[in-house]
């Protein structure tokens, strides 16, 4: 049985400002795992050369890259709905009922589903821009969020209100 951690009632969502703030710093964390990678093999300059690489060293490179995600921040999604950038910015991911969701169902939900679609010849391009421009829809909810039936929350207004974080979200 799943355990839910719960944030209380009264929670207003995340602003347009804060989200885009703490995309940028989980950008900047990315870069620093992907850019030497990048730097110190010939993927950079096969990329740069040939536009992209063969679909085995895509797959590897994008292995590389959940990995080092899951790394950074896989705790913090897991246990409070944070990413570095939005621990920064005091803001989580909640489902429709505001509890945390977990880190296997936010991979499997939030973000596998623009991963494949940003990956798809043609539409791929626009996919992750038209994903971002979402939020400025009235509820401020991505396509990434309307799949995995999440939003953004702010929490600094009230730090009381977050249950105990301590304890994982699920019991194995």
């Amino acid at each position: 049985m799943e355990e839910q951690i719960s944030v209380k009632s009264n929670t207003k969502l995340a602003s347009r400002w804060s989200r885009f703030w703490a995309v940028i710093i989980d950008s900047l964390i990315a870069m620093a795992y992907t850019i030497p990678v990048l730097w110190y093999t010939d993927f950079g300059q096969r990329i740069m050369a040939v536009g992209n690489l063969p679909l085995f060293e895509s797959l590897i490179f994008m292995l590389y890259s959940w990995v080092m995600y899951l790394l950074c921040h896989g705790y913090l999604l897991h246990t409070k709905g944070q990413t570095i950038g939005k621990n920064v910015f005091e803001i989580a991911i909640v489902d429709a009922s505001d509890n945390y969701i977990g880190l296997p169902k936010l991979f499997l939900k939030r973000y596998l589903p623009i991963t494949i679609a940003a990956s798809l010849p043609i539409v791929g391009q626009f996919a992750v821009t038209i994903d971002g421009l979402f939020v400025f829809r009235k509820d401020k909810r991505c396509i990434h969020d309307l799949i995995a039936g999440t939003k953004v929350i702010a929490l600094e207004a009230s730090t009381n209100n977050v249950a105990d974080d301590s304890k994982p979200l699920t019991e194995a």
